[in-house]
């Protein structure tokens, strides 16, 4: 098969999350989205341990043998692919196995026969999109059980993610090394095509995992269901006669502090209200502020809706700092932050709000907060502007709303 990686070396076209990881771990987790280049960064770091001459035996798993020899070996990022003619790598097809002119000798396994695994034993083992094996536990333990030779026992573990118990159980795991990455990363490296379906994935829960590689729960204690999201997409009208921003403040910046909520939301002339934009940051208050400020301006937002149970008045005093022709409401909390959002919730359901696109971050928001979790930033600023333009009381359910 001819090499087509073979002109530039990995260590210099690599993004840094698809290097092995340094350190003295016994698992690299890697969970990414799909097109991430996962199968690349695997295939790359076995042939590293190789040709280090430590690593002999090596294991290759994937849900099937099939799927093992036609993504991990033959395929366009798999071992045959990125080896280099002077490394002899050869297959033999019919005894599944990869051999090294050093030595070394990698078996591809299917998950679906994991009892395959009783008996070899190996210093090193690929696991490819383990979270769709149908015993993704019993496969892992019998690997463990086999990997005993050599210094230092190895595993890479590549997925996609799903809420497997399991998984979320190795990533608490102190010899655990864990990974994140998003399709996005790799956009120079995807066709148009593949960039056009994930347009249609956006704001869904497939979206969430298969691209941002995020373990999404399916929770019934949530105040928004997830359809209730996947369906809130539509263009606003070139128009909009309310436009008022929301803002969530944050009074401390810093890694561990949390970010002011900036919601830019307006409503058309049937009273359908719309998110324009999420602006919501980390940062100190001044750079906040002006972030409002700039919104302010480019929107011709009517209002600013500031919570100031924190602030008060030198949150107004902040924002007028920044501009001081913007019009400011501070509004305060008198209720709980499940009874603020109920309302907010059923204006959803009834396709009352809609989002001009994907805002994925404050939709991760909506679909995962329950009324136990410590209320987020970005959930909270849409509240109190989608509060401000269906002129709700933060006391009152203001039930004529709900009137079709």
């Amino acid at each position: 098969m001819k090499n087509i990686h073979k002109k530039v070396p990995w260590t210099k076209i690599a993004r840094p999350n698809q290097l092995m990881p340094e350190g003295d771990w016994n698992i690299w987790l890697l969970l990414a989205g799909r097109g991430f280049g996962k199968t690349r960064a695997a295939a790359e770091a076995i042939r590293q341990l190789v040709l280090s001459g430590k690593y002999k035996r090596i294991a290759l798993i994937a849900n099937t043998i099939q799927e093992a020899k036609q993504v991990m070996v033959e395929g366009a990022s798999g071992l045959l692919s990125i080896s280099e003619e002077s490394e002899k790598l050869t297959f033999l097809t019919s005894k599944r196995l990869l051999k090294w002119e050093n030595g070394a000798i990698a078996t591809i396994y299917g998950a679906e026969n994991y009892e395959q695994l009783r008996g070899p034993q190996f210093d090193a083992a690929w696991i490819d999109e383990f979270a769709k094996f149908q015993y993704p536990r019993e496969t892992f333990e019998q690997l463990s059980f086999g990997l005993r030779l050599g210094e230092h026992p190895r595993t890479i573990l590549t997925t996609t993610p799903r809420p497997l118990q399991f998984i979320k159980d190795l990533m608490k795991r102190d010899d655990v090394v864990t990974v994140r990455g998003t399709s996005f990363e790799n956009l120079e490296n995807l066709s148009p095509t593949f960039l056009r379906q994930l347009e249609y994935l956006k704001g869904t829960r497939l979206e969430s995992q298969e691209i941002y590689a995020e373990i999404v729960e399916e929770n019934q204690n949530t105040l928004w269901a997830w359809s209730d999201i996947e369906n809130c997409y539509c263009t606003p009208p070139h128009f909009l006669q309310n436009i008022v921003i929301g803002v969530d403040p944050a009074l401390t910046s810093g890694e561990n502090s949390d970010e002011t909520g900036i919601i830019v939301a307006g409503m058309d002339g049937s009273n359908k209200a719309y998110v324009l934009d999420d602006l919501s940051i980390n940062a100190e208050p001044k750079v906040w502020a002006s972030k409002v400020a700039e919104a302010y301006k480019k929107y011709s937002a009517r209002l600013v809706v500031v919570e100031g149970n924190a602030g008060g008045e030198l949150l107004v005093n902040l924002l007028k700092s920044a501009d001081n022709s913007m019009k400011i409401k501070t509004t305060y909390a008198r209720i709980s932050k499940t009874a603020r959002a109920e309302p907010i919730v059923i204006l959803y359901q009834k396709h009352r709000i809609f989002h001009a696109r994907c805002f994925h971050k404050l939709e991760m928001q909506m679909a995962t907060y329950t009324p136990k979790d410590r209320s987020p930033d970005r959930l909270d600023a849409m509240v109190w502007a989608m509060t401000e333009l269906f002129q709700l009381s933060d006391n009152s359910e203001a039930p004529a709303i709900f009137a079709m």
